[in-house]
């Protein structure tokens, strides 16, 4: 039965660890153009492929099957966790999107519907204890190693904190906002709660009713420098320095650029 309501798109955000349980973050586009973020598990995505295969057999062997449920394997084992929870998330994206292009009666089903629909978990801003949230902007995968490699930093929006206000980071660290602060909104979450970003590149959900966007003419000011110069850049390949004046990066850490270069170069802290 096809629900009135249905997930449009499907785009991996993150995960968040606790212990040693993974959450896998996925931001869901909704044919009512309201979107959520949810909280799924590996193990979740697969108890959910198996119903599906159970419910729908004959499309399993058609020609509108099922998209392949794909493990990680043994060459992509060997890459470290961090880079198998990133194989992970985007093989959990790949398989969302590939689950709406199906057949209806399977892309807007009840089941389909229920497993990206917001559980009270995923309505819940607060994260737990010793919880750690990793966010990769983009996810590239190099057929071969190359010296270093930066994303394009993540679009964000201004806006100013119109009142004070005290809530937790992503490392579960005390995050406070002062009044008339200004802030930097990574995403927009439709229960309220807004990924942020302060100046101390701090990330933490916040509410959002305490957020006001900036107007056009501080807007500019604010973010009156080059395309490049100032930027926030995720490191997806790990570099170990060579000579006296480089910096070894670990993979994950976010850098500031301050100066570009055409050689390729680029000054950073």
């Amino acid at each position: 039965m096809s629900c009135n309501r249905y997930p449009m798109d499907v785009k991996a955000v993150g995960f968040m660890q606790c212990r040693k349980q993974k959450n896998y973050m996925m931001f869901v586009s909704w044919s009512d153009q309201n979107n959520i973020l949810i909280y799924r598990t590996f193990e979740d995505f697969k108890k959910f492929h198996k119903e599906l295969k159970r419910k729908f057999p004959t499309e399993s062997g058609s020609v509108r099957s099922l998209p392949r449920f794909k493990g990680i394997t043994m060459q992509q084992r060997k890459g470290g966790k961090l880079n198998r929870c990133l194989e992970i998330l985007k093989l959990l994206e790949m398989y969302s999107q590939e689950l709406l292009k199906t057949d209806v009666k399977i892309s807007r089903g009840e089941e389909v519907n229920q497993f990206f629909k917001a559980q009270t978990q995923d309505l819940d801003p607060s994260f737990p204890e010793n919880s750690v949230v990793i966010m990769p902007s983009v996810f590239r995968r190099e057929k071969s190693p190359q010296p270093l490699s930066i994303t394009h930093p993540q679009a964000s929006q201004s806006y100013r904190c119109i009142e004070a206000f005290e809530t937790k980071d992503t490392k579960n660290k005390p995050f406070t906002v002062a009044q008339k602060e200004i802030v930097e909104v990574l995403i927009k979450d439709m229960t309220g709660w807004w990924l942020v970003e302060n100046a101390d590149k701090q990330i933490a959900w916040f509410p959002a009713s305490y957020l006001e966007e900036l107007d056009a003419c501080e807007d500019i000011q604010n973010a009156f420098s080059s395309n490049e110069e100032g930027s926030l850049y995720f490191v997806v390949q790990a570099y170990e320095a060579q000579k006296a004046d480089e910096l070894s990066l670990n993979q994950g850490v976010v850098v500031e650029v301050l100066r570009t270069s055409h050689t390729g170069w680029w000054l950073i802290r």
